[in-house]
């Protein structure tokens, strides 16, 4: 019986050690793998990519592909609204008006006209109420200004997970003329001096043809400045002003404003 059971039992592992196939020898070659398969057992090489993507001459790719709106080579118009937000005296709004054109998706030239509508602001008010005096100070009137503009920013961002919007951020610098009143009190005295200007903006597309524009200018003028009495009241004593010449002073003027573009 143990016999006959030790038989058996060397039977089956004969006959299971036959139906293995034997492992290929350490001599033969794996054949080579073509088509689909070759494809899909290769390995992707990051830096390969990465070369490619950072080219820098390379025509086929850039850091940001496929502009849906794009600027080369277009012109534009642009209106909008504002406050100046820096003005000791004055408060008010101011209406801006631009048209440009760019060469390419990052330089272009614009022409700027900016006027303004100013008045007393409280604390001019109050100080004359209190005092019984009117101060010393210059009104902006307009501006007229040429820049030279630079987009160095373009994205894509998503709204509520719902959709894409495009933008850019650019920089301005300019120089024209700037037109301001010195405040008298026989009569305002109306000049005009050069001006240099530096201004950041941004624009959000709607369509092709329609954005969101925002701005915030900032101009430094050298203006002439006046006294506004040439005969004091009598709550500061009376008597007539010699003389009213208080020099020139470098004057900033910063204004926000919102508007829309019409690119053709």
């Amino acid at each position: 019986m143990f016999k006959t059971t030790l038989l058996t039992l060397c039977l089956i592992t004969s006959a299971a050690y036959a139906q293995t196939p034997a492992p290929p020898a350490k001599t033969d070659k794996v054949p080579p793998v073509t088509g689909t398969n070759a494809r899909e057992n290769d390995k992707l090489d990051i830096r390969k990519l990465e070369q490619k993507y950072w080219a820098a001459k390379d025509d086929d790719f850039s850091v940001v592909q496929n502009r849906k709106y794009q600027k080369a080579q277009r012109f534009y118009l642009s209106g909008s609204y504002g406050v100046p937000f820096n003005d000791a005296f004055s408060t008010g709004s101011v209406f801006n008006f631009n048209g440009g054109y760019f060469f390419n998706e990052r330089w272009g030239v614009e022409l700027q006209y900016m006027k303004g509508a100013l008045k007393d602001n409280d604390s001019t008010s109050q100080f004359q109420s209190r005092y019984g005096v009117y101060p010393d100070h210059n009104v902006y009137t307009s501006a007229m200004v040429a820049n030279l503009t630079f987009v160095p920013l373009y994205a894509k961002m998503s709204f509520m997970e719902r959709s894409i919007i495009y933008f850019d951020m650019g920089f301005s610098l300019g120089a024209g003329t700037l037109s301001y009143k010195i405040k008298k009190q026989e009569g305002d005295d109306n000049k005009t001096a050069p001006t240099v200007q530096l201004a950041v903006f941004q624009q959000i597309f709607f369509t092709e043809h329609f954005a969101l524009r925002v701005d915030l200018i900032n101009r430094w003028t050298t203006e002439s400045r006046s006294k506004y009495y040439y005969s004091l009241p009598s709550s500061v004593g009376g008597g007539t002003v010699t003389d009213r010449d208080l020099g020139s002073k470098v004057i900033n003027d910063s204004s926000l404003l919102v508007g829309l573009t019409y690119w053709f």
